[in-house]
């Protein structure tokens, strides 16, 4: 049978770290007998759980280090003649009670060639890591949030109260990508990064939360009604009315959930903009109740972003696209019947 290898194709794929997990997950390259498939992948069980086609050994789980996508890529390719050898010596016969592996000397034989060439007996090395002799440039770097951070990251990356989600991540790809080469690794881990940044911004964002004046400034440059921007916030509309009115403390939060809101707005301005400068046509299209937008937004993707919103939004975004480009703006109604 010839052997199908299902490839990686994120650089750290083989890398989970649960939360309240001391280590991540172990890794494995699994053999399906009777499909005739490899893959790598990590255990998604916490503990010794595996499943009954693991537990009987028709798929057959090999232990190796957290490697990268593009050194379990080659490992699988590499073994591919010791793993046709194992399916073909190997039988699903039933024993009474399940169906089991049943596997011949020259299958046993060629199992015991793929252990040691994927080092699984070989133990732990002298940090603790499983490497299974692999080099360090084939290991995905992991490293815990005191080695990977220095506790300066605000200055250094310009982090604010209103920084958005998207530029956090950007920061914490900057810092893995300073990581990676480090140590002889070209991948870099880090679990709860991600968090430790939000936990920067926030903290910033609630010893400076917004005033009540800028709260409703920010819903009226976005064009959404109260109800809308509560919606979008996640609150109560009586909650944003006394927000806006002064008569009770905007949290943190919220800040940066309304920088998010103006980064996204802001984005739809840029993409408008670029289209009308790709196209002879100088005319926005857009709309007079929610349900007009909605229904023209149902047949569009919905990484574009544009859901969500409002028919308020649209007008303000399309607005904002006139004021620099001299576009003139219709309703739709009105640019169908024409």
């Amino acid at each position: 049978m010839t052997i199908s290898i299902t490839p990686c194709t994120e650089p750290a794929e083989l890398f989970r770290h649960y939360d309240g997990q001391s280590e991540p997950q172990p890794a494995y390259i699994e053999l399906d007998t009777q499909a005739g498939t490899l893959l790598a992948d990590y255990d998604a069980e916490i503990g010794n759980a595996v499943p009954a086609s693991v537990w009987h050994g028709l798929e057959r789980r090999y232990r190796i280090p957290i490697l990268t996508a593009d050194a379990a890529n080659r490992v699988m390719q590499e073994i591919v003649p010791l793993a046709e050898r194992i399916v073909a010596g190997t039988e699903a016969e039933w024993d009474g009670n399940n169906t089991v592996a049943v596997m011949n000397e020259d299958a046993k034989a060629a199992e015991e060639e793929l252990e040691e060439y994927l080092g699984c007996n070989l133990g732990y090395g002298a940090l603790g890591e499983r490497t299974q002799g692999f080099p360090e440039s084939d290991l995905v770097g992991v490293w815990d949030i005191d080695g990977a951070t220095n506790g300066c990251e605000v200055d250094e990356y310009g982090i604010t109260a209103d920084t958005t989600d998207a530029r956090l991540e950007e920061i914490e790809q900057e810092i893995l990508s300073a990581l990676a080469g480090c140590n002889g690794s070209t991948v870099a881990v880090c679990h709860g990064l991600d968090d430790y940044l939000k936990g920067l911004r926030d903290e910033l964002a609630d010893e400076d939360p917004l005033t009540a004046a800028e709260l409703r400034i920010a819903r009226e440059y976005l064009g959404l009604t109260g109800d809308k921007m509560a919606e979008k916030l996640g609150v109560n509309p009586r909650t944003l009315r006394s927000w806006e009115q002064g008569r009770d403390p905007i949290p943190g939060r919220i800040r940066p959930e309304v920088a998010e809101m103006k980064a996204a707005t802001d984005a739809a301005v840029a993409k408008l903009v670029a289209g009308l400068e790709d196209s002879d046509d100088d005319t926005l299209i857009t709309y007079r109740t929610d349900e007009e937008y909605k229904e023209a937004m149902r047949g569009t993707s919905w990484s574009e972003g544009w859901h969500g919103w409002s028919a308020s939004w649209h007008r303000q975004v399309c607005a904002r696209v006139a004021a620099p480009t001299g576009a003139r703006i219709y309703y739709a109604d009105l640019e169908d019947s024409e």
